[in-house]
């Protein structure tokens, strides 16, 4: 079958695909399988991994910065400001699930229950302490779980939220790069790899010489019709109409970041100016595609070690400040997002073990409508 011919025929892809996850094929009372223990054993064991790195980092930034020094510096924050933090940061989470919901719809073709859907979002940001973020790939386990979202479908959309995230950023930053002459080998190296993603995903030449190649070797072969289903969507979540849009709700959530920032650093002190504002959204992106390129659980150490750094050489901040500024924001935007995604992943939990319970079919429930507008 041609990668033409498996495009047209996705649409007519039963639900019921779903249950050929090893989980959904023990929807018993007997509970779960080796494989989703050792699923959870390993998302566990990364979530311990993150949680001791995110300890570190503050411990060593307070070394850095001065326990007291940095102590009194929170002490004199503005928090008044709080409520308004927490409401653009809900608002730039709400901002990137409507992207999620977009790019779901243009892989599979479905558009699920609400509820469910946010429970798969929020659960896939438990996972932002992963290295790279490569742990929200767990949105994809749930959606074809609760949805019967093929998983060769949906796999890709992380890459496109990563690739718009950093063309974002680029976009973002660029204005302070021109005026700061900073961080140009991260513009470079980011711009570099976003560009090669487009096109390995884009090109149907290299996909179809893979595939030629994968066919040689018969133990590779039963993977083929995943990985051309893999590519196909890649296609289309890469193409112009799709990566336009997805980049601009990218602009709209990093913009968001970028003003919690600036906010942050008024809390602290700093006079509200566009001064201020641009150095915000050029320190902020640099440091976040810094911390992405290190692949350390959730960018820690380096993101907060960059926004320090640059917040003092640029901002002309002390050094508790900004090292309180680095704190915050980022316990505003990682917290806030790692706590909603703990709670989701319990609700999820519960959800799939009521459904093991009950022998239902994953795929049949939450289900609106199916196989709607795809880009070409």
């Amino acid at each position: 079958m041609t990668l033409s011919s498996r495009r047209a025929a996705v649409p007519q892809a039963p639900a019921q695909s779903a249950v050929s996850d090893p989980l959904q094929s023990q929807a018993t009372s007997r509970g779960p399988s080796a494989a989703g223990r050792r699923r959870a054993t390993a998302w566990g064991g990364g979530l311990v991994v993150s949680l001791l790195v995110a300890f570190a980092v503050p411990a060593a930034l307070g070394l850095y910065g001065d326990f007291r020094d940095v102590s009194a510096t929170l002490a004199g924050f503005q928090w008044n400001l709080m409520p308004v933090l927490l409401g653009v940061t809900a608002l730039n989470y709400l901002v990137r699930y409507l992207r999620w919901r977009k790019l779901l719809k243009l892989a599979s073709g479905r558009v699920p229950g609400l509820w469910d859907d946010l429970l798969v979002f929020f659960g896939g940001t438990a996972m932002i302490l992963t290295p790279g973020r490569l742990g929200e790939w767990v949105k994809s386990y749930y959606a074809q779980r609760l949805y019967g979202a093929p998983v060769a479908r949906t796999a890709p959309i992380p890459l496109a939220e990563r690739v718009s995230d950093s063309l974002a950023m680029l976009l973002l930053a660029s204005a302070g790069l021109l005026l700061f002459g900073w961080g140009a080998a991260v513009f470079a190296a980011v711009a570099g790899i976003a560009a090669a993603a487009i096109i390995v995903f884009r090109h149907r030449g290299l996909a179809s010489l893979l595939f030629r190649g994968l066919r040689r070797f018969p133990p590779a072969r039963r993977l083929l019709p995943s990985m051309e289903e893999f590519h196909e969507s890649s296609r289309l979540l890469f193409s112009m109409p799709a990566l336009s849009w997805a980049l601009g709700l990218g602009l709209m959530a990093w913009s968001l970041e970028c003003l919690t920032f600036f906010l942050v650093l008024v809390g602290l002190g700093r006079p509200v100016t566009w001064e201020l504002g641009v150095q915000a959204a050029f320190i902020f992106p640099i440091a976040t595609l810094a911390g992405s390129l290190s692949l350390m659980p959730g960018g820690m150490g380096v993101t907060e070690g960059g926004i320090t750094g640059m917040t003092q050489a640029i901002v002309g901040a002390s050094r508790s400040v900004a090292v309180a500024s680095a704190l915050l924001v980022r316990a505003m935007i990682l917290g806030f997002a790692f706590v909603l995604g703990l709670v989701a992943l319990a609700a999820l939990s519960r959800r799939l073990s009521a459904d093991r319970q009950q022998g239902r079919s994953a795929g049949r429930r939450s289900l609106l409508a199916t196989d709607r507008g795809r880009c070409p």
